[in-house]
């Protein structure tokens, strides 16, 4: 871990910081960090922090090693435009793409980059019940979850978003939960329609769920289909341009490479990224031969 790396992370945790009311409420929000390294990292009193301690707050406060640039793709900007909707008119959308597609970068760049907006990203595992759900929810809220029920977590969930200026809950990855899960979901909407939005981000396998559910007539599927208002919003996939900006960006330049990664990569943005990998090996390997 760099002198320069931990610059970086110091500040992506600065920002993150300011996202909440108070220190307090952003420190409980990271997993195995206190608020003791939190004061540490932000005077700049790191001779202590361990390299792994390191790691695990930047993960946390969107610290990325390979420091990825942004470029605007169509379907970046198709998710913006639906964050945006969603989050001004407490709406809920379900939108769809391949692997790859940057669904995870895109609603992790929204959560960090509306600071303070009560923006809320969860990315979504098939081990979560509806108790560990709405924990990793009241956590990415600043809210403890220490010593509720289900119960009484939700009616804090609810209570809190209701008292919030245009709140945003991004589930990426929704298609990994469990049916109990999934199905809770129109409970949230129906307390919150209007009031919060939501929006789904996944690879074709929700679609593919629900329409399965609803060709079998499985109970709540109709139900939830409604709620995202029967339609699924599918991301497009990468150009030829937006490849090669994309490779700029990663200091890919060489244009027999930019095409091959075209031709192959199938709208898979992180096997750039890869790509990336390969060329700094292979330059490191020339400055040691």
């Amino acid at each position: 871990m760099t002198t320069a790396q931990k610059q970086q992370i110091q500040q992506h945790l600065l920002n993150y910081v300011t996202k909440f009311d108070s220190q307090a409420k952003a420190v409980a929000t990271l997993k195995g960090v206190s608020e003791a390294t939190v004061i540490s990292i932000k005077n700049g009193k790191w001779e202590s922090i361990s390299a792994d301690m390191w790691r695990n707050v930047g993960k946390q406060v969107g610290w990325d090693s390979r420091q990825s640039k942004l470029v605007e793709t169509m379907a970046f900007s198709t998710l913006v435009l639906y964050f945006d909707l969603a989050k001004e008119h407490g709406a809920t959308f379900a939108i769809t793409g391949g692997a790859g597609y940057g669904k995870s970068f895109g609603g992790k760049w929204y959560r960090d980059n509306m600071q303070g907006k009560n923006v809320y990203y969860l990315e979504c595992a098939s081990y979560w019940n509806k108790k560990y759900f709405l924990i990793e929810l009241l956590t990415a809220m600043g809210i403890s979850a220490m010593g509720m029920n289900v119960y009484e977590m939700m009616k804090t969930i609810v209570s809190a978003l209701r008292k919030q200026d245009k709140p945003l809950i991004i589930l990426d990855e929704i298609d990994k939960l469990p049916d109990p899960v999934l199905l809770f979901f129109i409970t949230f909407y129906n307390e919150l329609n209007g009031l919060c939005g939501i929006v789904w981000t996944s690879t074709d396998a929700i679609k593919k769920r629900i329409n399965n559910g609803l060709r079998r007539q499985l109970p709540g599927y109709s139900e939830i289909y409604r709620r995202i208002g029967r339609k699924f919003i599918d991301l497009v996939k990468t150009d030829l341009e937006e490849v090669r900006a994309i490779c700029e960006a990663n200091n890919i330049t060489d244009a027999e490479e930019v095409h091959r990664l075209f031709n192959e990569y199938e709208g898979d943005i992180s096997r750039i990224d890869r790509a990336y990998l390969r060329q700094l090996a292979k330059e490191m390997y020339k400055k040691r031969a």
